[in-house]
């Protein structure tokens, strides 16, 4: 009897060590496949970046991820879907600055303050580009254009983006008065471009790859903290004297509440599978640079991320619009 109690005694005191994961009492995370939501249709960038990574993580947790498509709302549904789920290290959300975008605007009744942050994987920059036709072959030349002719028309996705709001800011730093005409996608603004519609525009590079190679569109500055790797040539609007640095970022939360132990496994997996080849092919292939923050330092970002979109939103009289 004395033995069977001190056995006891020692199970309980490595259970109290290191805890129970979540799932089965004592069995070891993940048990089952994770629900990884993706806030875009299929074929979109970000459920494009859940597959593949899905498939890159492979090696590193034990469980299948399921991407389950929930579009709509610019992240809203998405967002209001993952956090109606237990938060049990089972259900994850891929999200981008509409995290802290949509629910500034007043499009989503769940946001940042719903979720537990797990890791940021990637950025990205958008870039303010020219048809090659336009004379002008650098950012001062188009400034001294614009203002000469009294104004400019500035092609950009949507209202209340990311890239709208670097335009904005870059807009008005540099005393442009522009124009801002939304699109639905970057190709419509595109071909608007390279009609003669519209005179300038903000896009993702790797949307603009096969026009750049093509010599029918100019770079002519990007919104990243240093030139992008990919178009060294092309000078980052900081270093030009504008301070307007918006990375579009994508990282991995989970609902508010999700055990530690989960995080903490998921955002382990997510750093091992960095450092593959696979890996680091796949974001040069697509326009993205490594950029891994783990749960606390990807929480503070998230927050900064917020507080300035919500300043910017409210100087361009659209926060909190319904």
């Amino acid at each position: 009897m004395k033995q069977t109690k001190t056995v006891v005694m020692v199970v309980l005191a490595l259970i109290a060590l290191f805890g129970a994961m979540p799932g089965t009492a004592g069995a070891a995370y993940p048990e089952k496949p994770i629900e990884w939501v993706i806030w875009s249709s299929p074929g979109g960038g970000a459920d494009i970046f859940v597959r593949s990574m899905a498939r890159i993580l492979e090696p590193f947790v034990p469980q299948p991820f399921v991407p389950v498509n929930k579009s709509g709302g610019g992240g809203a549904v998405g967002m209001a879907y993952a956090a109606s789920k237990a938060a049990d290290g089972y259900t994850i959300l891929a999200v981008t600055p509409n995290f802290v975008l949509t629910p500034a605007l007043g499009r989503s009744a769940k946001g940042p303050a719903d979720f537990d942050a797990i890791a940021r994987v990637a950025v990205e920059t958008n870039v303010v580009a020219v048809s090659t036709k336009s004379p002008y072959k650098t950012w001062d030349e188009f400034t001294a254009y614009a203002k000469e002719k009294g104004g400019v028309s500035w092609g950009t996705f949507g209202v209340g983006t990311s890239d709208h709001v670097a335009s904005a800011k870059l807009s008005k730093l540099a005393g442009i008065n522009s124009r801002f005409v939304p699109f639905e996608g970057g190709g419509d603004s595109l071909a608007s471009l390279l009609g003669g519609h519209i005179d300038v525009l903000t896009n993702n590079p790797s949307e603009l790859a096969e026009q750049i190679a093509a010599g029918e569109v100019r770079l002519l500055g990007s919104f990243s903290e240093e030139r992008w790797k990919p178009y060294p040539d092309v000078p980052a609007f900081k270093e030009l004297g504008y301070d307007v640095v918006v990375p579009t970022w994508r990282g991995v939360v989970a609902p508010k509440g999700t055990p530690k132990e989960a995080i903490d496994f998921l955002s382990n997996a997510i750093q091992k599978a960095m450092t593959e080849k696979t890996f680091l092919d796949y974001l040069a292939d697509n326009g993205l640079e490594p950029a891994y923050q783990n749960g606390t330092d990807f929480a503070l970002f998230v927050a900064e991320q917020d507080g300035f979109y919500k300043q910017e939103l409210a100087a361009l009289g659209l926060s909190n619009k319904k």
